[in-house]
């Protein structure tokens, strides 16, 4: 077994599970470029990255729509949404490896492509099993895509300021995908159909490729680890195996026999991953970041977040079609809201309150969130929309707030030498949040008592959002400077 120091908070001991290596030497520096070369580039990275977090926005007020099209069930549903994340979680942590080999603009120009390609496929699928598979290679595209964006930033901004700017700029991208997405989803679900939905990638992503490899700088090419293939074959079937159990236990009943296979083989391969990781040389996922509490509940933060913010927003645009009767264009209008909050908390309220450290942002913003979401308790039929309207509205208000503080708060509970490592785990942990959300949730939104069903998952999500009000005030540090 490879011995792993007793936290990695101490910046004198080498990164987990490597020998002693000569200090590698400095990258070269950034080419200077001009401000519209740079602002290009940005805008490719941030093209690229609205397009990864619209791609999903938008898909959930589609999904009645597909489901009358292609005949699928509630748990076919979830499978369209959650085969896309898994892939996703389960290759954050190899694709920093991936980029050191190649290159971060090598890796995002692949990945634009491979995603744009499964875009298509999407968009011309003749039946479910093909979205499902092309929705599959859609999520392997954007786990290679995702950590690349702000190697590049880094890259093209080597200025500290500048930098901080453009961060704060790629961050706004993905509030506006909050209100692009339902917005615009339900616009085109309604004039051109679901598919117009991916098809729209098309252009955008061809757009988004020449400016990529027009503008943007590689990455020094460094060596990296070997990649821990069978850390990585565990882990991705422990968690298809978790998130098919909660999807198929809702469909066809919890201690039916294939829920219980999956359940048996999710805590089987769960047992080998951790034996696996304990044991590897290099580690996807060093386990001795969690005997720091500060980490662990940084990262459950980030779990929790996913699980409820993003896992309410499926839950309630099925149940709005479902229940309401309304279209695909009306209830992207009743998520208005959600996403203007949302974006107003995140661009306006966070900056402006980001000297008092991420603690505060954390409890106060999952305050908000926690009464939105109990708020929700009352929602019943359609004359209980502006329930409905405030809400949303504090729960999404509450996300913009803490969300940002979320990578802040993680980075604060580890050693600097392990930042990539925090930040890909947090990562991970968000999207491992919104997959099983979106499982669980959707389960219980497809019970044959709807209010029940909707009522029972309101409850789940405010008891996340309290959970990091309780972890931010127990452990996470009042300030970013020591």
């Amino acid at each position: 077994m490879t011995t792993v120091p007793d936290s990695p908070t101490s910046t004198a001991r080498q990164p987990i599970g490597t020998p002693a290596t000569p200090a590698t030497p400095a990258a070269p520096a950034a080419p200077v470029r001009s401000a519209r070369h740079t602002a290009l580039a940005l805008a490719a990275v941030c093209l690229g990255f609205f397009m990864i977090l619209l791609d999903g926005s938008a898909l959930n007020i589609a999904l009645p729509a597909i489901e009358r099209d292609v005949h699928g069930s509630m748990a076919a549903l979830q499978w369209v949404v959650t085969i896309y994340t898994i892939p996703l979680a389960s290759i954050l942590l190899t694709a920093g490896s991936i980029s050191d080999r190649w290159g971060a603009r090598r890796l995002f120009v692949s990945s634009l492509a491979a995603f744009t390609a499964a875009s298509l496929l999407c968009a011309v699928s003749p039946n479910l099993t093909v979205l499902v598979v092309a929705r599959f290679l859609q999520g392997i595209a954007a786990g290679g895509l995702l950590p690349t964006t702000l190697a590049i930033i880094a890259r093209t901004y080597p200025d500290p300021i500048e930098r901080a700017k453009a961060i704060t700029v790629w961050g706004a991208t993905g509030g506006l995908a909050l209100v692009a997405g339902p917005i615009g989803g339900g616009a085109l679900t309604e004039l051109l159909g679901w598919r117009s939905i991916f098809l729209i990638n098309v252009p955008v992503g061809l757009i988004t490729l020449y400016l990529a490899q027009r503008y943007a700088s590689e990455t020094p090419r460094r060596e990296a680890r070997a990649a821990d293939l069978p850390g990585q074959l565990t882990g991705i079937i422990t968690l298809s195996a978790i998130v098919a159990y909660l999807i198929e236990g809702g469909s066809l009943g919890w201690l039916a026999p294939v829920p219980l296979v999956l359940l048996a083989v999710a805590v089987v391969t769960a047992i080998t991953f951790v034996a696996v990781e304990s044991r590897s040389q290099h580690p996807m996922l060093p386990l001795a970041v969690f005997r720091r509490a500060a980490f662990s509940a940084s990262i459950t933060n980030g779990f929790a977040f996913q699980f409820g913010g993003y896992g309410l927003q499926f839950m309630l645009a099925i149940y709005l079609q479902q229940q309401w009767g309304l279209s695909a264009e009306k209830t992207g209008v009743y998520f208005l809201p959600f996403g203007i909050a949302w974006v107003f908390g995140t661009i306006v309220l966070n900056r402006r309150l980001v000297h008092r450290g991420p603690r505060f942002l954390l409890w106060t913003g999952a305050l908000s969130s926690f009464i939105g979401s109990a708020l929700l308790l009352g929602v019943t039929d359609q004359s209980t929309w502006p329930l409905f309207a405030i809400g949303t509205g504090l729960t999404g208000l509450g996300c913009g707030v803490f969300s940002p503080s979320l990578n802040a708060a993680a980075l604060l509970a580890i050693d600097p030498a392990y930042a990539g490592l925090g930040s890909g785990v947090l990562n991970t942990a968000r999207q491992v949040g919104m997959a099983m959300g979106v499982a669980l949730l959707g389960s219980l939104i497809g019970m044959h008592d709807t209010m029940l069903g909707l009522r029972v998952s309101v409850v789940l999500v405010a008891l996340c959002f309290f959970a990091i009000i309780g972890l931010s005030v127990a452990y996470v540090p009042r300030k970013e400077t020591a």
